[in-house]
């Protein structure tokens, strides 16, 4: 696991994406959480069972992340608050993705969801933010939500 201590600067600009300790990723095995992960565990996606190449592990003194409420997406969608940078991707498929892109389903960034009573901007002390890295960009489900994990430009050895 890599690790590395950023301000609320680099967070804005140099984090992508993220799931703050205590969000819990599907498994094969059932729900683990994120801190919990290392390379080689197998997780499940919407394509298939994958396996983990890299885990990034951010710390952030004070972070501007975004707070998607208790199923503010649906029944247990999430089935607890899930706090993730405010560009992390969320796929949605359902009347929202309708409504706002004219399509069944879309990956909106988290800060685009936003309506500031069950998903809001809150200003986090002491975030500690996990990024998941797959060979190619995968679509994974961390407390019930499909949040995206783009691809980490990981090559095979030859």
């Amino acid at each position: 696991m890599t690790y590395s201590t950023a301000t609320i600067d680099r967070a804005q600009t140099g984090l992508a994406n993220g799931l703050v300790t205590g969000a819990c990723i599907m498994t094969p095995v059932g729900e683990i959480p994120v801190g919990c992960l290392s390379v080689g565990d197998r997780i499940i996606t919407r394509s298939g069972i994958r396996a983990l190449r890299a885990v990034h592990c951010t710390v952030l003194p004070v972070a501007q992340l975004v707070c998607i409420s208790a199923s503010a997406l649906g029944v247990e969608m999430p089935a607890e608050d899930l706090h993730v940078l405010p560009n992390q991707g969320i796929h949605i498929r359902d009347w929202r993705s309708m409504a706002l892109k004219g399509v069944p389903q879309a990956v909106f960034s988290a800060r685009d969801l936003a309506d500031g009573e069950y998903i809001r901007l809150e200003t986090v002390v002491g975030a500690c933010l996990y990024s998941l890295e797959f060979e190619n960009t995968e679509v994974i489900y961390a407390n019930g939500v499909e949040v995206t994990c783009p691809h980490s430009g990981y090559r095979l050895p030859r």
